[in-house]
């Protein structure tokens, strides 16, 4: 018979330490180290969808001081609502421009030339992270359609501007405003209201119509949506001071934030949700705090 040495009391105390510590992990609350990395990561890849709708040629005074805009007050009201918001650009397509790149790109009208920009952009960043997107633009009746038919505004669809995304991207991405939302969104989606629902030539309460059908289901899919303008119709503070609301999960309900932002500040806090390096102007644009 082999004798075993004698087993000596702090070896057993040691043992039963050991035991006790995996016990309490396997069943505590608290993850392990390394299961918390990976909850971490899932976390970070299960961030909502965000929604980006773009309205046209408002101050932020004749949106929150109207009683035509009561679906927008609702909303600002059940979020966010940025008081200092302000436009860079008259007219309309650089503020795209500036929302979608951090730059005009020199551009200085809505005549610019198509496909012309070889500017990095929003949506060549969320291509090249393997990020699911689209543009959906009402009534432009076919897919990355380059140019303005009846009320479809071709100069207030950035994604046909920036020459990276011509043509395969644009033709998978850039869509007709669907009649029945997807049963999953895309992760970022760039949402181009015709002439008429975004205020540029029917009225506040049409527009205001428009958002109280199409935004709540966005929002029950679980999008955080965020509402603002093209440019105001003044020319204080650049572009003019405009309304921009955002709603959804992770954003504070009934909150006005009083800091100054831009459209640059929009890219930078999309960018940041999605985990990108800034471009351009958004680097050192105070950023929009999208959840």
């Amino acid at each position: 018979m082999v004798r075993r040495p004698p087993v000596s009391r702090a070896a057993v105390r040691g043992a039963v330490a050991v035991l006790i510590t995996t016990l309490v992990l396997s069943t505590s609350s608290v993850p392990a180290p390394a299961v918390l990395a990976h909850l971490d990561g899932a976390t970070r890849a299960s961030k909502a969808p965000v929604v980006v709708i773009v309205l046209e040629n408002h101050e932020y005074g004749s949106i929150v001081d109207t009683s035509s805009a009561r679906y927008l007050k609702k909303f600002a009201r059940r979020g966010t609502l940025f008081t200092h918001f302000h436009a860079l650009h008259h007219p309309s397509l650089p503020n795209y421009l500036e929302m979608t790149s951090g730059q005009s790109s020199g551009c200085r009208s809505d005549n610019c030339a198509k496909a012309r920009f070889g500017a990095n952009n929003l949506f060549a960043q969320l291509q090249h992270n393997r990020i699911r997107w689209a543009t959906w633009a009402e009534s432009m009746g076919s897919r990355c359609r380059m140019s303005s038919r009846g009320s479809y505004a071709s100069w207030h669809n950035p994604a046909l501007y920036y020459r990276n995304l011509m043509p395969r991207i644009c033709r998978r991405r850039v869509v007709p405003y669907p009649k029945h939302l997807p049963r999953f969104l895309p992760r970022f989606v760039f949402a181009v209201p015709n002439l008429c629902h975004d205020m540029h030539s029917c009225s506040i309460a049409t527009g205001n119509n428009w958002l109280r059908h199409h935004v709540p289901p966005l929002l029950h899919h679980g999008a955080i949506v965020i509402i603002t303008f093209d440019e105001g119709v003044s020319n204080v503070g650049g572009g003019g001071h405009i309304y921009t609301a955002m709603r959804g999960p992770g954003v504070p309900h009934g909150r006005r934030d009083a800091h100054t932002y831009s459209h640059r500040g929009l890219l930078a806090g999309v960018e940041r949700h999605f985990g990108m390096r800034r471009i351009y102007g958004a680097r050192h644009a105070r950023r929009l705090p999208v959840p």
